[in-house]
């Protein structure tokens, strides 16, 4: 990639600038990735990921190793004061799930941010993306008639910074909600500040806890205290409000902290507290832009919309930010899509963002005071978190997006919703909720592609499109999508039916589209179907068919890159609208097949 000079701009170097970052270069996309900031910045910040995210980052390559640092969610426990030692209630933030053949990563984990950014770092410099950092975007220009975007940035040379002016085919905004690129556009940053005025955040060194338990002291409306065992022996992620805290000495004086932990946690003298990693004064923000993109520049992430740390989404939200924009910023940037696919970026996540903020500054709410004034204890507000599984980020969709296609009935759709949430009339507003909180609901274009394990691999192409044997004989959906492509499943063993969408296919990009057959288990496999399509599997245990479970002659489903249904279809017809909504119209008319 180092032949071809990055064309797209990426400002700000956390998750979701490197997530945006990992995905493109996936793509086939190379891109410059900057920071302002000197170095990587310490701490665990942002550490609940969700499975949603975890299902994203294997999808880029990274979640194995994710998984082997990351710890489980681990169970609070409530202290009684003043003493702070008898335990007053325990209970699960997050409720271990089984995993399930659609859902195998049920539960959230823990992980240090600082971990994270760490590798996905790693795995940027094996494509040969380097972050470069110090080096600040002072300015960017749009002038009309040209398709490019005008910077300049401020680059460390040794001891010196030099004014370099790159001009890029697009820039991504990821650098915060202090960050420059939503103020160079002009954006909107709407919404309120919450008086959280005494309430500080960070990391502590301290021995003498329970190393897998989260620990709390206080109400949440008064002196109280969290805190947190990392991934790292002997250091806590700590959460501290207090009326008497003075915030802007402790944040010039760390070693202040000390004894207002000692305090806080009843003068425990098990408790021994060490070394502060880093710290922050923290006021809850919920706003977000009016919009993600002003012609070629586009925001994600905390440059896009912030939030209470409630409920642990912010990360979470940027990444699918990231991974909903990288995949149709790399057709266009390829010239294998039309410039208007990258209008779906801010049809598809704002009504998402706008959700996730009403969802979350409603715990917020639940952890403040109520009207009558009387705080509630903090494991009835913050086990809030358990009664709304949207907040595992699974039920999230775009049913409503101009590029899915359903072509089920019309009355077969408002039968399944009737059928699944109750009552018909509201059925309508729980189908398009786009952070619903159930996960079991019928199968509709637009929501998340369920995993199926247990498929036998009957036949694969290789790269080059010739047939080869299976590398193993078994396999799941999951591990046959690809973040860099469009995968159709054929959930039909007609010769007549998947040669004729086979043919179809063929006017499509190669590199930008895969298929399988998916057979149900003990047919006959069709002579000859090895050489047709990238995968012929069999689904060997039964999970592809019923978690897809289809009906009115619909057997065809388009998985986008981003891991959401983009359509259910029944014909060729189907299948080539979709395609016209996201791909430039092929240069060879192939017949649409009945």
């Amino acid at each position: 990639m180092a032949s071809h000079p990055p064309r797209i701009l990426i400002v700000g170097a956390g998750p979701s600038g490197l997530v945006m970052a990992l995905a493109l270069l996936r793509n086939g996309v190379p891109v410059r990735l900057i920071d302002k900031e000197p170095t990587s910045r310490l701490g665990q910040r942002g550490a609940g990921i969700m499975p949603r995210s975890l299902e994203l980052f294997h999808a880029l390559g990274v979640g194995t190793e994710i998984l082997r640092r990351a710890t489980p969610a681990p169970q609070a426990v409530v202290y009684e004061m003043p003493r702070g030692v008898k335990v007053l209630s325990k209970f699960d933030m997050w409720p271990p799930v089984a995993p399930t053949p659609q859902r195998p990563f049920s539960n959230v984990v823990m992980l240090g941010q600082d971990h994270l950014e760490r590798i996905l770092r790693a795995e940027l410099q094996k494509l040969g993306c380097q972050t470069e950092w110090g080096a600040t975007l002072l300015s960017l220009e749009q002038r009309e008639g040209e398709e490019r975007v005008h910077t300049r940035i401020s680059c460390p040379r040794g001891d010196e910074h030099v004014i370099e002016t790159p001009t890029f085919d697009y820039v991504v905004g990821t650098d915060g909600a202090r960050g420059v690129v939503r103020k160079a556009l002009g954006l909107t940053f709407l919404g309120e500040t919450r008086n959280a005025d005494h309430l500080v955040v960070g990391d502590v060194m301290v021995h003498g806890l329970d190393p897998h338990v989260w620990h709390m002291w206080g109400e949440v409306d008064d002196a109280w205290i969290s805190l947190r065992p990392t991934d790292m022996p002997f250091m806590s992620s700590f959460l501290l409000s207090g009326p008497g805290i003075d915030h802007a000495y402790i944040v010039e004086h760390p070693e202040a902290l000390a004894p207002i932990f000692a305090q806080y946690t009843g003068g425990r003298k098990d408790l021994v507290f060490g070394d502060v990693v880093w710290l922050s004064h923290y006021r809850p923000s919920i706003r977000m832009v009016n919009k993600f993109r002003v012609g070629r520049v586009f925001v994600a992430g905390d440059s896009a919309h912030v939030h209470s740390i409630t409920g642990g989404q912010g990360l979470n939200t940027g990444i699918q930010d990231s991974f909903n924009l990288a995949w149709k910023l790399a057709l266009v940037q390829r010239h294998l899509a039309p410039e208007s696919l990258l209008e779906t970026y801010t049809e598809e996540r704002a009504p998402v963002v706008a959700a996730m903020l009403n969802q979350i500054t409603a715990l917020l709410k639940d952890s403040s005071a109520d009207e009558a004034g009387d705080p509630p204890l903090p494991h009835e507000s913050l086990s809030a978190v358990k009664h709304n599984g949207g907040l595992l980020k699974l039920g999230v969709n775009c049913r409503w997006s101009s590029v899915v296609v359903d072509e089920q009935r019309v009355d077969l759709i408002e039968d399944l919703a009737e059928e699944y949430y109750g009552d018909e009339d509201d059925a309508g507003d729980d189908v398009l909720d786009p952070d619903a909180a159930c996960l079991d609901r019928p199968l509709f274009a637009g929501d998340r592609a369920p995993d199926a394990p247990g498929l036998v691999v009957v036949a694969r192409r290789t790269p080059d499109r010739t047939p080869a044997h299976p590398d193993a004989r078994t396999t799941s959906l999951f591990k046959t999508f690809l973040a860099s492509r469009h995968t159709v499943l054929i959930f039909s063993n007609e010769a007549s039916r998947y040669t004729a969408v086979v043919r179809l296919l063929a006017a499509y990009p190669s590199d930008a589209v895969q298929s399988a057959i998916v057979l149900r288990a003990q047919n006959t496999v069709p002579s000859g179907a090895g050489g047709l399509v990238d995968y012929v599997l069999e689904d060997a245990d039964g999970h592809a068919y019923r978690t897809y479970a289809l009906d009115d002659g619909c057997d065809i489903v388009v998985v986008r890159p981003d891991g959401l249904v983009g359509a259910i279809v029944r014909s060729g017809e189907g299948l080539r609208r979709y395609f016209r909504g996201v791909f430039r119209e092929p240069k060879s008319k192939i017949q649409d097949p009945a």
